[in-house]
């Protein structure tokens, strides 16, 4: 029994070494980042679906944060108010300043340009008293008489009108007479000594020679458009020669030296132009004009009259 536990005693005693268990740190190392990296993919996930379950939250946090910061952004505007408006002022006064400029230049150059036409007023009046000229006579070569209208049209045949002046106010055949407005009405063939018998320009036996005011080379003859109508014809005028639509046309007066004498003076408009057109068969325009007068309501006229 001693000789055993001897034994014993003797085999426990000794140092027994154990050969470490090989791979055992880097097992363990893996599975705890396998753990690390399972759980922040779990709380990754936890806080998406908070988010996304509570977006109606943030949105209100957003809008409280926004009403918080509102009166700061009022008071940021208020004080960078007045250097926006000193940048606006001075960019205003430098482009006023410069318009100024260009208006005082465009000014001086239209003063230029008055004093040169004024100039050439004067040395044409002189030029003309020098050499005796007579123009033909315009309207201010006349004084006015103003009459009513006593009668209309009866007929679309017999275009005339009895107005309440005569003879004894200076009247006589071949008046011209114009509407209150200055648009032309006819003229005169008969007169008594308190009324006047006159020819509207809407009649058959009326004939004006009138040029288009933008391009006077333009000349023909105004005519009635026939039936009564209120619509006028320019004839006579040359396919070579150019008329817009909407031209004023005005009388011609006498076309110079050599020509006859118009008993209309130069100037007085006669209407506007609604359509010109050309064609093979006629040599001339095909123009018709809209009269500045309307006929059928005419109450009152003026009538040049030679002055006394």
């Amino acid at each position: 029994m001693p000789r055993n536990r001897t034994v014993r005693l003797a085999v426990l005693g000794s140092s027994v070494q154990r050969a470490a268990a090989s791979g055992y740190p880097s097992s363990r190392s893996s599975a705890l980042k396998r753990r690390i990296v399972v759980g922040l993919l779990v709380l990754l996930s936890l806080v998406l679906i908070t988010v996304s379950f509570r977006s109606s939250a943030l949105d209100g946090a957003q809008g409280t944060a926004a009403g918080i910061l509102r009166p700061f952004e009022v008071a940021a505007d208020r004080v960078s108010r007045p250097f926006r408006d000193a940048v606006g002022w001075a960019r205003g006064l430098i482009d006023a300043r410069a318009e100024n400029k260009r208006l005082r230049a465009e000014n001086a150059q239209l003063r230029r340009q008055v004093i040169q036409d004024e100039s050439a007023v004067q040395e044409n009046v002189q030029l003309k008293n020098e050499l005796n000229y007579l123009g033909p006579p315009s309207v201010a070569d006349f004084d006015r008489v103003h009459a009513v209208v006593l009668t209309h049209p009866l007929n679309a045949i017999d275009q005339s009108v009895t107005i309440g002046a005569g003879s004894t106010n200076g009247i006589r055949a071949g008046s011209v007479v114009v509407s209150p407005t200055g648009g032309l009405v006819g003229t005169v063939d008969r007169t008594f000594a308190h009324v006047a018998h006159v020819t509207l320009l809407t009649d058959n036996q009326s004939a004006v020679t009138a040029i288009d005011l933008t391009y006077p080379t333009a000349v023909g003859i105004i005519q009635p458009g026939g039936g009564g109508s209120d619509v006028l014809v320019l004839d006579l005028v040359s396919k070579t020669k150019f008329v817009g639509v909407a031209d004023t046309i005005i009388t011609a007066g006498s076309l110079g030296k050599g020509a006859l004498p118009s008993m209309f003076p130069r100037g007085i408009p006669i209407g506007t132009v609604t359509s010109e057109r050309n064609n093979d068969v006629n040599p001339f325009k095909n123009i018709q004009v809209k009269p500045l007068v309307d006929f059928s309501s005419l109450q009152s006229v003026i009538v040049f009259v030679p002055p006394r």
